[in-house]
Parts: structure tokens; C-alpha cells; sequence
């Protein structure tokens, strides 16, 4: 899963869905290039931006702290030949 893509598309489709212009959102978390950038998948959103949109379109915000941090997790070391027992380890200490 390509967290970049699939963040930056659903904030596109939720800013959408609520009728608000690039410029209202981007007003409440960064610049209105970068917030273009992350709806085009060509940057990533960073954590600090979870909480911001979140509340800007009445999510939970811990559910999507969660998939935001298990996509990174995944698409950074899903690859690496011990990844599970890496996991798991992290979850026992």
C-alpha cells in the first residue's frame, strides 16, 4: 500500500465531499502547493497533520493515526526478511 497515494486521496476525496477549496483546507494544515502535492501523491503526509484533519473532517482521529503509522511501518520495512519477528519483538519489550 502506497500510504503517500492513499492519504493524499482521501483528503482529496473528503475536501471534495465537503465543498471545501483547496485553499480552506490547506489553511488549517500547511500550504496550498504542498497540500497539492499530497493530494497528487508526490509528498507525504507528515504525523503531525493526523490530529488537524481528523478534526477538520470528523474522524477518529486515533484510527487514523493507527493505519497512518502501520502503512508506514509496512510500505518502509514490509519487505525486510524479518519484518514479522521484528514485530513482535517490539510488541514484547
Amino acid at each position: 500500500m502506497d500510504y503517500t497515494k492513499n492519504f493524499g486521496s482521501l483528503i482529496n476525496q473528503l475536501r471534495k465531499q465537503n465543498n471545501l477549496s483547496q485553499k480552506t483546507v490547506a489553511d488549517r494544515i500547511i500550504d496550498i502547493s504542498m497540500l497539492s502535492k499530497i493530494e497528487h501523491g508526490e509528498r507525504q503526509i507528515q504525523s503531525h497533520m493526523i490530529t488537524t484533519i481528523a478534526e477538520l473532517f470528523n474522524l477518529d482521529a486515533k484510527k487514523l493515526h493507527i493505519e497512518y503509522l502501520a502503512t508506514r511501518i509496512k510500505d518502509e520495512y514490509g519487505n525486510s526478511p524479518h519484518f514479522k519477528e521484528s514485530i513482535k519483538k517490539c510488541l514484547t519489550t
